[in-house]
């Protein structure tokens, strides 16, 4: 695990390396909000609707953002 984070962040790195200088200040901006963001964990009832939505996903069952947001 803790190899595979040391990939990443080398990867990571690599990607700011190549940069352009004129996106640093942007790049700077985005890496500063995803640090403030809090993690959260789906709760047990999340999980189960994540679930039955991918897989109904994985069976080609789709909806429409109409459909799905519709006024009842």
């Amino acid at each position: 695990m803790m190899a595979m984070m040391d990939e990443k962040r080398k990867e990571l790195h690599d990607l700011i390396t190549a940069a352009p200088s004129e996106k640093l200040k942007e790049l700077e901006g985005l890496i500063r909000i995803l640090t403030l963001i809090p993690e959260e964990k789906p709760t047990e009832e999340e999980m189960k609707i994540i679930e039955q939505a991918e897989k109904e996903f994985e069976n080609g069952e789709t909806y429409s953002f109409e459909a799905v947001f519709r006024d009842e």
